[in-house]
């Protein structure tokens, strides 16, 4: 302990010596190390960290398929639900919910996240509130009163943490609801960020149709039960479900099946690849990083070859040497482990609060002792690595040469400059790995957010109305309010035109339904289901006009179509599925139940994107809002629309107005967030936007320090080759030939580093093929262009050494010899 101790004040006091040195090798590592705790802390909190409940790996995720269809995770229906609960065999209990959001009628109206829940699913998630009760079966029963429960933040932010909020009576969509508890910091299911829980009204005797599929499900497995174990129970209950409802449409093995996944598999699936690679980028950049202060340590070394060769002749081992080497590599990474840390933190919180739903669990992460244990491990490791390279300076001949020539320089030899020459081809190998993956997702990404959606985004403002059930029971009184709504809006000056839908664009949730088409030519699939339509899109008269959607047949809805008989649009997709080879204008389409009138199509729009714009486009409806109102109980009439608004004025200065028309209209409707269409889309594709530019920033830093490398090398060729040189120069050689001779020694090293590195972006290429949209993993045109530009930028990093090389002064060189 006592000579750790004495090596550790030896290299304190070196670096001491050499502030420039220790300032630049600190502040390397902790940009190399404070990128690894940041994404590590990210992956840790996202991928590793279990669930927070109780025996988190007991916990599964339920849902249903439609393989006919092409729906893989789907909604169960209530009765499935209790049909489920009932009769399986694997699991101990289990709950369902449906997310969505609810209108909370504090001082301040606000739309928050809710969670409508059966009494089994808390029991099943085994959390208990910090304040108050659990809901209980009597809670769920058609006439109990209505009560919720509130999240921690929710309490904190809106009722002050007073414990006397459970017991008050506040409005959740305008219906008075008693508040019961309040649960942990933090709690959640499936990070749909719950801010307020309501229970989920179901009468065990008619719990409704079974085409209504609305709920997902967590199960909590018996003690003992594997995932596939609870999967073959499913199977067998499958087969036996006709036995228990007989008589009535059932989940059957083949066309209506079960699916069962572990909750957190479930939860982090989408993004556990990407951010797997971020975690190997980032230790590309700390691999880059050590090349560098190998480099740099190796000719510092050079300046203390006599130090090595006096303290071997005095009796030191060269293992007596090498812990030394060692003990400095470690004490200058943990400094800048300390300084990373610091990096990682604030990093960490910027980049959470730019992008906060661009990964789940984002409440999850969090610097905390396994990240910092990940942190000295890493920072250890790094310090032995490039610890080891002045290792090459304390051979018996080098040192034995130091001593006769009394403290000159000595030369470098071939293993040094081999070693040298190594790392720097492998700082651009892994540069071009970085950049070459980075330009992929850019490309990616760049066609996400400019692929044809379907409408004009340009000028497009949007924004959520949610009108309370109560309050707007009648059906015909929700299309009259978003009537006079509208009309206001397009009163205010700079205001082209306004709009409602029930679904926005270019993201939301398929609502599949029944469908039934007359005249269809389509042939269906045998002893398939019935044919199904991904999305109804309820829509005011100016929708078309207002979106900018083209009119590919027929006609548009007119204000003329509200009293008249049922009318329909239907879009391309539709059209060239159900009606191939014919049109469906003319033809009636009859949705849902037996109650529902048929409807004349009478136009056929452009396809929208609806389920994502790295997804293809659906099958789709649309319905005159107007029109539904008075078509009788069997149409649903959505209290739930999005006003959309085109308009010459930018949003800041149309969003006041906005407020007022809706304050007006009525006080205590929160608007939802009001934004432009442009941030509808970006928000779309937050996630593959949130990897492509981290990705490219790591890219940026591997590139940097490749480019430094490069120039550092060069740099210590130069003045190594200072004399030899000179007399090339005084013997006749043109500036010219010096400027090429040094150009090509980096072009040599260059021209490797990206050889070596094409091919290992080719070979790992495929492991981004999940993250790209529209791009190959191998794509000629981004190989090439990362190979240009690295290119250009090692040249330019070589050329100002080279160009140092030319103002060689042969006549002072000559002196010197």
């Amino acid at each position: 302990m006592e000579t750790l101790l004495q090596d550790i004040r030896y290299a304190l006091r070196n670096l001491a010596k050499a502030p420039g040195f220790a300032a630049v090798t600190v502040l390397t590592l902790a940009l190399g190390i404070g990128a690894n705790t940041a994404i590590f802390s990210v992956v840790n909190g996202v991928v590793l960290r279990p669930l927070p409940y109780p025996e988190p790996e007991r916990l599964m995720f339920i849902t249903s398929q439609f393989p006919a269809l092409g729906f893989d995770q789907f909604w169960i229906s209530a009765p499935e639900f209790l049909e489920f609960r009932d009769h399986n065999q694997a699991f101990e209990n289990v709950g369902g919910y449906r997310a969505g959001a609810a209108n909370l009628g504090t001082e301040q109206p606000s739309r928050v996240n809710s969670i409508v829940v059966t009494h089994e699913l808390l029991e099943v998630l085994g959390v208990n509130p910090l304040v108050g009760r659990k809901f209980t079966r009597e809670d769920t029963l058609p006439e109990a009163e209505d009560v919720a429960i509130l999240s921690y933040e929710l309490w904190q932010r809106e009722f002050g943490a007073d414990r006397g909020a459970v017991g008050r009576v506040v409005p959740v969509n305008g219906v008075p609801t008693r508040i019961v508890g309040i649960m942990p910091p933090g709690f959640d299911v499936h990070d749909a960020k719950v801010e307020i829980w309501l229970p989920l009204t179901l009468d065990p005797k008619n719990p409704g149709g079974r085409g209504g599929h609305f709920l997902y499900l967590v199960g909590r497995t018996k003690p003992g039960v594997s995932i596939g174990q609870a999967r073959a129970d499913t199977e067998t209950l499958l087969m036996q479900w006709a036995k228990i409802a007989p008589n009535t449409h059932v989940p059957d093995s083949k066309n209506h099946r079960f699916r069962i996944d572990s909750l957190h598999e479930d939860m982090i699936g989408g993004v556990r690849t990407a951010l797997w690679v971020l975690q190997g980028a980032v230790g590309f950049v700390l691999l880059i990083a050590c090349a560098n202060l190998a480099n740099l340590l190796l000719a510092r070394s050079e300046s203390r070859h006599r130090e090595f060769a006096v303290r071997t002749a005095l009796g030191a081992s060269r293992t007596r040497l090498l812990r030394q080497f060692l003990t400095e590599g470690v004490v200058l990474a943990i400094m800048g482990a300390v300084v990373g840390v610091g990096l990682a933190y604030s990093g960490l919180r910027l980049l959470l609060a730019a992008n906060p739903d661009s990964v789940p669990r984002a409440a999850q992460i969090t610097i905390d002792p396994p990240v910092l244990i990940f942190t000295l491990i890493v920072a250890v490791l790094t310090g032995l690595l490039f610890g080891l390279s002045p290792l090459l300076h304390v051979r018996e001949t080098v040192l034995h040469g130091a001593l006769k020539e009394g403290g000159t320089r000595t030369t470098g030899g071939k293993a040094r400059a081999r070693t040298r020459s190594a790392l720097v081809m492998a700082e651009v190998a892994l540069a071009v790995v970085l950049v070459a993956g980075a330009g992929l997702l850019l490309r990616s990404f760049w066609n996400l957010m400019y692929v044809d959606a379907g409408f004009n985004r340009a000028r497009l403002s949007t924004f959520g109305l949610v009108l309370p059930t109560a309050q707007y029971r009648e059906p015909t009184s929700r299309p009259a309010f978003f009537t006079r709504v509208l009309d206001r809006i397009g009163r205010i000056p700079g205001v082209n035109s306004a709009a409602a839908m029930s679904g926005l664009p270019p993201l939301r949730l398929v609502n599949a339904n029944d469908t039934n088409f007359e005249g269809s030519t389509a042939k269906p699939p045998p002893d398939g289901p019935i044919p199904n339509v991904d999305y109804y899109q309820t829509v005011t008269a100016r929708y078309v006009e207002t979106m900018g959607i083209p009119v590919v047949e027929g006609r548009t809805f007119t204000e003329t179509d509200a009293g008249g008989p049922p009318v329909m649009l239907v879009n391309e997709a539709l059209a060239k599925r159900f009606y191939p080879g014919s049109s469906p204008v003319g033809r009636r389409i009859k949705p849902g139940g037996p109650n529902t009138p048929w409807f004349l199509v009478v136009g056929i729009l452009k396809d929208v994107k609806q389920g994502g714009l790295d997804q293809a486009v659906g099958t789709e409806l649309y319905f005159l809002y107007e029109q539904l109102g008075r078509l009788g109980d069997g149409v649903f009439v959505p209290n739930n629309m999005n006003v959309a608004v085109r308009s010459d004025l930018e949003l800041d200065a149309l969003a006041p107005s906005l407020r007022q028309v809706v304050r007006e209209a009525d006080p205590a409707l929160p608007m939802v967030k009001l934004r432009t269409m442009r941030d509808v889309f970006g928000e779309s594709v937050a996630r593959p936007r949130f990897i492509a530019q981290l990705l490219g920033a790591f890219a940026g830093l591997a590139l940097l320090l490749a480019a430094i490398g490069t120039y550092g090398i060069l740099s210590y060729n130069v003045s190594e080759r200072h004399h030899e040189i000179g007399i090339r120069m005084a013997l006749g050689a043109s500036r010219s030939s010096v400027l090429g001779l040094v150009l090509k020694q980096g072009a040599k090293l260059t021209g490797i580093g990206l050889a070596a590195g094409i091919v290992g972006a080719l070979l790992l290429s495929r492991v981004l093929a999940t993250l790209l949209f529209n791009v190959r993993p191998t794509d000629p045109a981004t190989m090439a262009a990362v190979t240009l530009f690295i290119a250009a930028i090692a040249l330019l990093a070589c050329y100002v050494p080279a160009r140092r090389a030319t103002r060689v002064d042969p006549i002072v060189v000559l002196r010197e010899e």
